[in-house]
């Protein structure tokens, strides 16, 4: 979005490794359904983690057409952050530029469910909240091994109080998001671990910093007219595994985007 403002008030930042078959789905589809229609400035970055085994050449090709105003690349050779791989994106993708970071992963998507700026929608949780720090929209929490639920009386009348966040979509109001993890000593990526039975992630420690009674709280902003949905499915019920297949990934994208255009279909005739 060309601007004479700078810094731009929102950073929106998507992390990769691979899968180009879906990032060339979900990357166009989330930019355009958090940003159309906004009246607000905002930055693009795609971030390369792991760089030495990525398939850079495609990715950087990938940044450029989609018209990313910025691209880094990290590699994990060293300052690596243990337990699952997203976590070294994560742990050195703050701080950003403007005051708001929304940051995705790759294989997660949001789709339009209706009219409306997004980004103002934001903006105002976060000045009708002046504590809050964090908030999240994911619509697919009922498979997750730790539930999601709520720890408190709402934020605001379309903002509950939750117990956790996902690193797959997340909201930052970045000089309180960063104050408050300053206080905690700093991201602690050395903390982390994860073997698929006993893990302790990004996410983890995110919701147990910033998570009411203890932090200043996590929204999750009900009235964003947007799905968050993360392409992928589990290996078995309950399980805390994803099956990580490609074919997978791009299938579950289609029905989430069908379900959506039902949903937009259903209510709008």
């Amino acid at each position: 979005m060309a601007s004479d403002n700078y810094p731009p008030e929102f950073t929106i930042a998507c992390l990769v490794h691979g899968d180009i078959p879906l990032l060339e789905k979900t990357i166009p589809t989330t930019i355009e359904a958090l940003t159309a229609e906004s009246n607000h400035t905002w930055d693009t970055v795609l971030i390369v983690d792991g760089v030495e085994s990525a398939a850079a050449d495609q990715l950087l090709e990938l940044g450029h057409r989609f018209g990313f105003d910025e691209i880094r690349l990290r590699n994990r050779m060293r300052h690596v952050s243990p337990g699952d791989p997203s976590n070294n994106g994560h742990a050195h993708m703050l701080p950003g530029k403007g005051r708001y970071l929304i940051s995705f992963e790759g294989d997660v998507v949001a789709f339009r469910t209706g009219p409306g700026d997004v980004l103002d929608i934001i903006s105002s949780v976060f000045e009708m909240c002046p504590n809050l720090a964090l908030a999240t929209r994911i619509d697919d929490h009922d498979c997750w091994q730790w539930p999601l639920h709520e720890v408190g009386p709402p934020l605001t009348q379309d903002v509950r109080s939750v117990n956790r966040v996902s690193s797959h979509f997340l909201i930052y109001d970045l000089p309180r998001a960063t104050r408050e993890i300053w206080m905690a000593g700093g991201v602690a990526a050395n903390e982390y671990h994860d073997d698929g039975k006993c893990w302790y992630n990004y996410e983890d420690w995110l919701s147990k910093q910033f998570a009411a009674p203890k932090g200043s709280g996590i929204g999750f902003i009900d009235n964003l007219p947007i799905k968050v949905f993360h392409c992928d499915e589990k290996i078995a019920h309950e399980s805390a595994l994803y099956r990580r297949d490609l074919r997978v990934r791009l299938q579950v994208f289609e029905n989430r985007k069908k379900q959506c255009e039902n949903l937009i279909e259903k209510t709008f005739t």
